[in-house]
C-alpha cells in the first residue's frame, strides 16, 4: 500500500538529539551550553531513560576502587551532576561508603556508584538542560530519518501534533537501540552469533525490608546474593526463575531497596510485542518474587512494593558498524587508542542469553581494569552527519559489559555534544572534527579521555 502525506516542518537545529536518556542528557548539555539550537528528543515523559523510567537509580562505571581509594574515571557533566544532587541532599556521596562488605551492592565495587532520589534526578536533569537552553521534546516518537545521498539532515517525528519533519545540521542517535542510524540504512550487529539477547529486567523497589535483619544475615554468612536460600527453594520446587541469584542495593532512605533480580530471558529490545509481553510479564513476575522474598528472605517479611519501574531494562540490542569495532582482544591487551574520547572503569557485565546469572567472561583477565572508548566506534559507516553514542556504539558483543552502563554512557554524550558543534564548521561532517582538539575540549569541561 503506498501512503502519502504532506509533513509541515519543525524547523531547524543546529543539533538534534534523539533520545533523552543520560547519554542524550549530557550530549544536549554539553552543545548546548555553547550557545547550539539544540533540540533534544524523547518518547517519554521524563529525562535519565532506564536511571529514571526504568528505576535503575544507580549510576556505575565512572569510577573504582584502586588501593582502598576512589579513582574516577568519569567527570565532566558527569561530575556536575553529581555536586548538585549531593548539595540537594539527593544522593549518597560514594567517598563516605565503607568498602568492605555494605549494603549499597553487597559488594564493594558496587559501591562506587551514585545511588539517587529518583524524581530529584528528573527534576535536575530537566533544570539542568532548560539552564543550558536546550529545547526538550517529550512525548514523541522518531518514526523515519530524512537522509540526501549519504547525508542525514534530520528525522520524521510523531506526537500529539501529527507527523512532522524536523532537520538538523548534526544528528546524534542516542536512542540506546541505534534506531536513528538503523532507519538511516546503516549496518549494526545484534546480539550474539544466533541473535541471542542478554535477559531484560523490569525493576522493582521495595519498602518496609528490615534493615538489620538483612545485614546481619549477610554480614554473618558472606551469602549476599541469598545462592543458598535460592539452591535450597530450587530443590523444593519453589524457586521457578531462570536466575539464581538475587540482588538488592539500599537506596537513599532505610528500608527501602532496589531489586534488581529478575532476568527476562529472550525479550527483544526492538520489537514492540516482545517489550509488551516483557513489561506485563515481568510486573507478575516481580509480585512473585516479593511473595517469595516475604516468605523465605531475611529482613523482607514485611516488604511491600513501592513502585515498579514504568519502562523494561534492556541491556543489548543493536551494535553499530563503526569506523572501529573495539574488541576484546582490545581490552585483554589494555590496547590504548590515540582517539579515546572517553573511559569505563565497569567490568565484563553481560549475562549469557540463555542463562542469565552466568557471565561468561567473568574469568577472564585485562591488563587493565579500564576501558577506553575510541572516537571512531561513535561513527556509523556509510552516512555523514550522524554519530552514535551509549550502548549502540561500534563494540564487540562482550565488550557491551564495560561501556553499556550509565556513568561512560555520560561521557560518551558529552564527548558527542562537544563533537557536534565542532562538526558544524563542517557541514555536520563528523569525520573532519579534530580528535586531539575534541579531546583538549573535554578535558577543559573536567572530562577524563584517557585510562588513569
Amino acid at each position: 500500500m503506498l501512503y502519502t502525506k504532506e509533513l509541515t516542518s519543525r524547523g531547524m537545529y543546529d543539533i538534534l538529539v534523539c533520545g533523552g536518556g543520560y547519554t542524550g542528557f549530557a550530549a544536549a548539555y554539553a552543545a548546548a551550553r555553547e550557545g547550539k539550537r539544540v533540540l533534544l528528543i524523547e518518547r517519554g515523559s521524563c529525562l535519565g531513560g532506564t536511571g529514571t523510567a526504568g528505576l535503575v537509580t544507580d549510576i556505575l562505571g565512572q569510577r573504582r576502587i584502586e588501593d582502598g581509594k576512589l579513582v574516577d574515571s568519569v567527570r565532566g557533566i558527569y561530575a556536575l551532576l553529581e555536586e548538585r544532587l549531593l548539595t540537594e541532599g539527593a544522593a549518597l556521596d560514594a567517598h563516605t561508603i565503607d568498602y568492605s562488605l555494605h549494603p549499597h551492592g553487597w559488594l564493594p565495587f558496587l559501591g562506587t556508584g551514585l545511588l539517587y532520589d529518583n524524581e530529584r534526578m528528573k527534576a535536575l536533569l530537566e533544570t539542568m538542560l532548560k539552564e543550558a537552553g536546550a529545547e526538550i521534546l517529550y512525548y514523541t516518537s522518531i518514526v523515519d530519518v530524512i537522509r540526501t545521498n549519504d547525508k542525514v539532515e534530520g528525522v520524521i517525528l510523531h506526537n500529539k501534533n501529527g507527523l512532522q519533519a524536523v532537520y538538523g545540521t548534526c544528528v546524534i542517535d542516542v536512542t540506546g537501540d541505534g534506531d536513528v542510524c538503523a532507519d538511516a540504512g546503516c549496518a549494526y550487529e545484534f546480539g550474539d552469533e544466533e541473535g541471542g539477547l542478554a535477559a531484560a529486567s523490569l525493576e522493582m523497589q521495595v519498602e518496609n525490608v528490615d534493615d538489620a535483619a538483612l545485614m546481619d544475615y549477610m554480614w554473618q554468612t558472606g551469602d549476599v546474593r541469598f545462592r543458598k536460600i535460592i539452591g535450597e527453594l530450587i530443590e523444593q520446587g519453589i524457586w521457578k526463575f531462570p536466575y539464581t541469584i538475587f540482588i538488592s542495593v539500599l537506596l537513599t532512605k532505610p528500608g527501602v531497596y532496589m531489586i534488581n533480580t529478575i532476568r527476562q530471558v529472550g525479550i527483544n529490545g526492538i520489537n514492540a510485542e516482545s517489550l509488551t509481553a516483557g513489561t506485563i510479564d515481568g510486573r507478575a513476575e516481580n509480585l512473585a518474587l516479593l511473595d517469595i522474598m516475604r516468605a523465605y528472605f531475611p529482613g523482607f517479611a514485611h516488604a511491600e512494593v513501592r513502585q515498579i519501574a514504568q519502562s523494561i531494562g534492556i541491556r543489548e540490542t543493536r551494535r553499530i558498524v563503526g569506523d572501529y569495532t573495539l574488541t576484546v582482544q582490545d581490552l585483554i591487551d589494555g590496547t590504548q587508542f590515540p582517539d579515546s574520547i572517553a573511559v569505563s572503569a565497569y567490568h565484563w557485565d553481560l549475562p549469557d542469553p540463555k542463562s542469565p546469572s552466568h557471565q561468561p567472561y567473568a574469568g577472564v583477565t585485562r591488563k587493565s581494569p579500564y576501558t577506553p572508548i575510541p572516537y571512531r566506534c561513535l561513527l556509523p559507516k556509510g552516512v555523514t552527519g550522524l554519530l552514535a553514542a551509549g550502548r549502540c556504539i561500534s563494540v564487540e558483543r562482550e565488550v557491551l559489559g564495560p561501556v553499556r552502563v550509565m556513568g561512560p554512557c555520560l561521557a560518551m554524550g558529552e564527548a558527542a555534544g562537544i563533537a557536534a558543534v565542532m562538526a558544524l564548521e563542517y557541514g555536520g561532517d563528523f569525520r573532519k572534527v579534530n580528535v586531539d582538539m575534541l579531546k583538549h575540549r573535554v578535558e577543559e569541561y573536567g572530562g577524563i579521555t584517557e585510562m588513569p
